[in-house]
């Protein structure tokens, strides 16, 4: 084996060691991703303010006399459910958020490294096209969860003032003793249907922003993914021919003369 064969087999164990004990502990450390998790629990906080809104607001529908807002109430209680599916999306998403750093430093890099030095030892050309797509690969799932969050920050302050709204409008339907909005209840219950439909309405709004926010976006990602994955694999992508060998192995030029 000549000398820079073995420089660069060096210099790929020496980066999957690098890898392995000092950036993948970096990137799983949840304070070198602040901005982020704290933008995840604020949409988390929102969505138990909107999952106790709906409970709520349900509980405050049963007491209007009559059945005239019965379907309401049903579909209050119903909407509590969805607010704790994009609850368990937005918790999964907080701790993707340090995993994909862990994963892809930890494992998918060290494999890429390993199928590269298969490549410089034997010289057989699949173990290289193997090493770059790994390579392409863990970087794209380390990536993919950033760029999700980034996206749903995005598209979620779009909507922030609407759903500030929801929330202001239901705390004016809060039930308080001796509330004026009781006696209506009580006297007027066609009014209160006016008023918990337009309520409704503003909930159901805010319940497909978090979805589309919390939950589509996320998905989608995840589709692209798969994908880019599925592509990669499949496809004679990042092919390394005669030429590319040569360029790369001409850089243990440079370390044969250091």
């Amino acid at each position: 084996m000549d000398l820079k064969k073995i420089t660069l087999i060096v210099l790929v164990i020496l980066l999957m060691v690098i890898s392995v004990t000092k950036v993948s502990p970096w990137t799983e450390d949840p304070e070198n991703h602040r901005h982020s998790i704290e933008q995840t629990e604020d949409k988390i906080s929102v969505v138990m303010e909107l999952a106790a809104v709906s409970a709520g607001a349900s509980a405050l529908v049963s007491l209007i006399p009559g059945d005239a807002c019965t379907p309401i109430a049903e579909q209050l209680a119903e909407f509590t459910k969805y607010f704790l599916l994009i609850l368990s999306a937005l918790y999964l998403e907080k701790y993707l958020i340090c995993l994909s750093g862990f994963v892809t430093f930890t494992f998918i890099i060290p494999i890429a490294g390993a199928f590269f030095i298969a490549w410089l030892i034997s010289k057989k050309e699949s173990f290289g096209t193997i090493a770059a797509k790994v390579l392409l690969f863990g970087i794209v799932v380390y990536l993919i969860v950033p760029a999700s969050v980034m996206i749903t920050d995005g598209v979620y302050k779009t909507q922030a003032e609407s759903i500030e709204h929801t929330l202001d409008e239901y705390n004016e339907l809060d039930l308080k003793e001796g509330s004026t909005l009781r006696e209506k209840l009580t006297n007027a219950a066609s009014s209160a249907v006016e008023k918990l439909s337009v309520f409704l309405r503003d909930l159901l709004e805010s319940l497909a922003v978090m979805v589309v926010t919390a939950c589509l976006i996320p998905l989608l990602a995840f589709v692209i993914l798969v994908w880019f994955t599925k592509t990669l694999f499949t496809n004679n992508v990042l092919k390394l021919d005669a030429d590319s060998a040569k360029k790369l192995l001409s850089f243990g030029k440079v370390g044969g003369k250091l």
